[in-house]
Order: structure tokens, then sequence, then C-alpha cells
């Protein structure tokens, strides 16, 4: 690769898979400018998106052409030439489109020579572009510590690096009508605001997907904190839990109602998606209670169908968590994580479980052995089981490019990339954005050495704060404040 064609290939996130830099003049985005797109959509479709999406971008009306094609792409993929005199856009989706746009946006330099810009310019690229993986999800929590603008500007951020899906999992951030005790009142956000963030995200290509805890973390709070979504403030809930209230009485027909309820009605609000992760992971002391400690394999496996069959009927695909489905004193799984064991008896579940189950496998660590790359076996074991893998690494770099080649290699479900509570400072971001954008778009991608990616995702926040029309000091960048006035909990 030419030193020309790494600093402008180096610009966009996630990488393309093929880029070539050719000779010719820049391409000047302004009123007027030549732009065609070609795809098997209709113009009527296209029109007013694109001009929206332009002057968001560049505050400009371009002159589109139209034209017929396109058909036979890779879903969400597309081509895009830059010429002097013309930009050109190949796609046979929207989302294919869209994503062309984000790259160009990218790729744009403000004018030169100038004390203040009046256009932006395009240098002359050839790109041919797809994603290795189908489905490319992050995983946001939201806290109440998270503002609303944090996690909008989160979610701005996934869809600008291409990601096609967001689990939002609140920890009591979303009052619902159901019963609205289950949030903290000082902190939740009205139905209205989620339908917006919803809203929002389809009309940047991304589909948000909700969580509801239906096992464990029923605190829908951090371990370490010691908070009680629910129970501090109304500790008459308790027969709902187990003793601890770490965990749900699945047991409890009570318990199972209070979480339909919820659950349906967190997933009309999110516009009915295709998938619902029900979470269930670290699901300590569970069977606890004198009612669910005798036979507890055949409790949880019946809480889990009713579920199951809940969502199907809503034509909708549950997603879970793997580790409370394998045992840690199994010597396979040695170096990686799983939190069942053999006194609980749920090391066979995973056999009753349906097929269409999308079992997500959260790895963060890196567990090489005599230095050759993890063997990630875990992956493996669910997938010969006949269920769809989501890999689900964290802050681990070289472990999110690894599990993202594994994906690519043995076909599976894709990546979901988890945030948790570390999710700010651009040096973090860095890996949860940036590198694992490129793990589920071009996990073959190598970094440049002398190129400091982390300049380029601090440009796309500045983009993002101009999107939201940000005012305030503490919304800018990737941090709320430079030197932090109260020390969080790591």
């Amino acid at each position: 690769m030419s030193s020309k064609e790494k600093f402008v290939s180096s610009r966009i996130i996630p990488a393309p898979r093929q880029i070539e830099c050719v000779s010719g003049e820049m391409f000047k985005l302004t009123d007027g400018c030549p732009i065609t797109v070609i795809s098997p959509m209709a113009e009527a479709e296209l029109s007013a998106v694109l001009y929206d999406t332009c002057n968001a971008y560049w505050k400009i009306k371009p002159a589109f052409s139209f034209q017929a094609g396109g058909d036979g792409g890779v879903e969400d993929g597309y081509r895009l030439q830059v010429k002097a005199e013309n930009c050109e856009v190949v796609a046979s989706d929207l989302n294919g489109i869209r994503n062309a746009f984000k790259t160009m946006r990218q790729l744009a330099e403000s004018e030169r020579g100038v004390l203040k810009s009046t256009c932006w310019l395009l240098p002359p690229v050839v790109i041919e572009d797809e994603p290795a993986l189908a489905f490319r999800g992050i995983h946001l929590c939201w806290f109440p510590e998270t503002p609303v603008w944090e996690i909008e500007k989160n979610i701005r951020l996934a869809a600008y690096y291409k990601f096609n899906y967001a689990v939002i999992e609140s920890w009591g951030m979303i009052r619902l009508e159901s019963h609205p005790e289950f949030c903290w009142d000082e902190f939740a956000v009205d139905k209205a605001e989620m339908a917006r963030l919803v809203k929002l995200a389809a009309s940047l290509g991304l589909t948000l997907i909700p969580q509801l805890n239906l096992f464990g973390h029923a605190t829908s709070s951090r371990c370490g904190t010691g908070k009680h979504m629910l129970l501090n403030r109304h500790p008459e809930y308790a027969p709902l839990f187990e003793p601890d209230g770490w965990t749900w009485c699945i047991t409890n027909p009570c318990a199972r109602q209070y979480l339909t309820e919820l659950a349906i009605e967190l997933h009309d609000l999110f516009d009915k998606p295709p998938f619902f992760h029900i979470g269930c992971d670290e699901a300590y002391n569970a069977g606890s209670c004198s009612i669910c400690r005798e036979n507890y394999p055949e409790k949880l496996k019946a809480h889990l169908l009713y579920f199951h069959s809940l969502f199907a009927e809503r034509r909708t695909r549950v997603m879970m968590w793997h580790d409370m489905l394998l045992n840690w004193d199994d010597p396979r799984w040695n170096g990686y994580t799983v939190c069942g064991h053999s006194e609980n008896g749920l090391g066979e579940l995973y056999k009753e479980l349906p097929k269409d189950v999308v079992i997500c496998d959260w790895q963060y660590g890196y567990p090489e052995k005599d230095g050759k790359e993890p063997d990630w076996p875990t992956s493996y074991f669910f997938k010969q089981a006949g269920f769809d893998v989501l890999v689900c690494p964290w802050l681990e770099r070289r472990g999110v490019k690894s599990l993202g080649e594994l994906a690519k290699r043995e076909k599976l479900f894709g990546m979901l990339e988890t945030t948790w509570n570390w999710y700010r400072g651009s040096h973090r971001m860095d890996t949860l954005f940036v590198v694992s954008a490129n793990a589920v778009w071009h996990p073959n991608w190598a970094p440049e050495n002398d190129v400091v990616y982390r300049e380029y995702l601090n440009r796309h926040l500045r983009e993002i704060d101009c999107d939201m029309d940000a005012k305030k000091y503490i919304q800018f960048g990737s941090v709320q404040y430079q030197i932090n006035p109260t020390p969080y909990q790591d």
C-alpha cells in the first residue's frame, strides 16, 4: 500500500475490503455536485433519505442521478468511485448505500489553505467493500450514570462504524407502564424517549435489540455496588427473587407474570425487532430458595422454554449468554469463561433448548497456550451442538480480532462486542468501537504502525457531536470530564 493509500484508507472505520487511490483532482462536495446512485431501489425510496444525509453530513444539496442496477451485491456492501467530475455509488440495498455515504464522510477533507472551510473534498478513489459478518452487533449498557445524550452518542457511533445491531441493556432506565416501579425514579426516561432512539437508530441503519435479564443479574445493578433497582425501594417484592436478590425466583408464577409483562412491553417499545436478549449470565446462588432447590434444571428448562415460546409467537429469536450452560469444573473449558458448576446440574440443559436460540459466547481474555492463538472451544462446542453462535469479546484487543477471524472462518452467526461500564475514554473506545468494527467488517485488517487511529475516532466523535447539536462541555469527546471529579468504581 502506498503512503497516499495508507493515510486515505486509515480515515475509514472500519477499513474497506479494497481501496485504490487513483490520479486526478479532488471531488468537491458542494451544492449541485453530481452524485450517481445505482441500485435496484426506486428514486422515490432514496431521494429524501439521501438529501437529508447530505444536508446532515456536509450542509449541501447535490444533483443526484438515480439509475437501476446493483442487483446481486452482498447485503450492506457497496462500490464507491470518486473522480474529480463525479461520484458514483453502487449498492443492492439501502444500508449498502448508507454505508457508502458513511465512508464518504470519513474520507472527506475540509477545504485546504483557508481560514474557514466552505466545502468538503473527496480524494479520487475506487472502493469495493462488503462486511465479513452478517450480524455485526455491539452491546450497550444504559446505567443511571449514563445520560440520554451519551447513550444516543454511542448508538450513533455504532451506526457510523457500520454495526447493524445494538443490544440495549437498561439498568433501570426505562419506565414501563406495566410496572412503573421497575426503574430508578430519579433517572428513568419515558417510553417516548426510548421510541425516539429506536427510530433514530433505524434511520441510521441500526436495529436496537432490548435486553431484559430473566435469570441472573436480577438486581439491574452491578454486583459490586450492593444496589438493587427494585428491592432498595420496594422490599415487598422480595418473593420475586431468590433469597439474596441476585437471581429471579423462576418457580414463582408471579415472577413469571411480572417478567412477561415487562418483556412484551419492552419488545413492543423497540418496534418488535427480530431478536430479544434474555441475559441469563452469572446466575449466582440459583436454586437456593426452599421451593427452587429440588430438580432445578427442569425448572429452569421450563422457565426458558416458556419465554422462548412467548417470543416465537412474536416471530422473534431469543439470545442468551452461554456461561451458565457449561461447568467451570469441566477441564475442556480451562482458561475460558464459564460460570456453571456440576452441583447445580445445568451442564446438560443445552441439549433441551431449541436450536434457534442464539448463544452469546462471552470470552473476555486471550488464553493463548504455548504462544499459540486461543482455540475458543466454547464457540465450537455450541456450533457443533446446532446453535447459532455470536462471539462476544470485550477490551482484550487480540481477543477481539481473533474472535472476528474465528467467526468469519467458521461461519458463525456473527459478533456482539460488549462495552459494560468501561466505555468512556478514547483509549477504551478505540478497542470497543474501532477494533471491533474492523473485526466484524474486515477481520484480516492489520493497523498501520505509524497511524494513531484514536485521532480519527476523535474526529468522528466531533462529527457526531455536530449531528446532535451538542452545546455543553461534558457532551463533547469521549469523556464527560478531562479530570474525573468523582472516582468511579472500576
